[in-house]
């Protein structure tokens, strides 16, 4: 009996280091490593403000140079392409503050702007995107008392930036031209720069194809 116990408990032990030589080695198993690459696509709001440097030109040759300041809304869409581009559509609108000047008694002045654009965008690294951005511009032009609502257009440029995959910073330069109209009987021309700083929110998990990194 003694013999046939030890016989079983040998064989036992060599059926167990041949299956376990069948295992695969841990040590040899490459590590999965999930990586998330985050997409711009979505909709999104947030506000904006900065500074505008207007100037305002009459027929009778006074240049009004004026200072003014933007505090407004965005609201827009973008969709990632995925080779880096991205396409969207935004909306902004607010008001322009301190922006009037007199010159020998009469006085120029802008009260709100407004504008739809669409954007282009290509995306340096992951989180960043350098964009492009063009549209139909609304506004106004007070003079010497008169209010007139133009429209006309504007392009841009900017730098988009998640800091995470919600938030996102902007800083973006703007010029606006509102061309020539008549102003209680007065030619008058209106176009501005504007540098401006914004924080948006994105709605939405962001689209995150895991990506095998051994």
């Amino acid at each position: 009996m003694r013999k046939i116990l030890l016989a079983t408990v040998a064989a036992v032990a060599m059926t167990g280091s041949a299956f376990a030589s069948d295992l695969p080695s841990r040590k040899s198993a490459p590590a999965f490593v999930p990586v998330s690459t985050f997409s711009w696509t979505g909709f999104y709001a947030g506000i904006e403000g900065g500074a505008d440097f207007l100037n305002t030109k009459a027929r009778n040759s006074v240049s009004y140079d004026r200072t003014g300041g933007l505090v407004g809304g965005v609201v827009g869409y973008n969709y990632d392409l995925g080779n880096k581009f991205v396409l969207g559509l935004e909306g902004d609108a607010g008001g322009v503050l301190g922006s009037d000047k007199t010159v020998n008694g009469v006085k120029v002045d802008s009260n709100y702007y407004a504008n739809v654009r669409g954007r282009v965008g290509y995306t340096v690294v992951d989180r960043a995107l350098l964009y492009v951005a063009g549209g139909v511009a609304f506004g106004d032009v007070k003079y010497a008392g008169t209010t007139d609502d133009r429209i006309g257009y504007t392009i841009g440029a900017g730098l988009d930036y998640a800091c995470t995959n919600n938030l996102i910073g902007r800083i973006e330069y703007r010029y606006t031209d509102f061309d020539k109209a008549n102003i209680a009987g007065v030619r008058v021309k209106q176009d501005s720069n504007a540098v401006l700083v914004g924080l948006l929110y994105k709605f939405g998990a962001p689209e995150a194809p895991v990506v095998a990194k051994y």
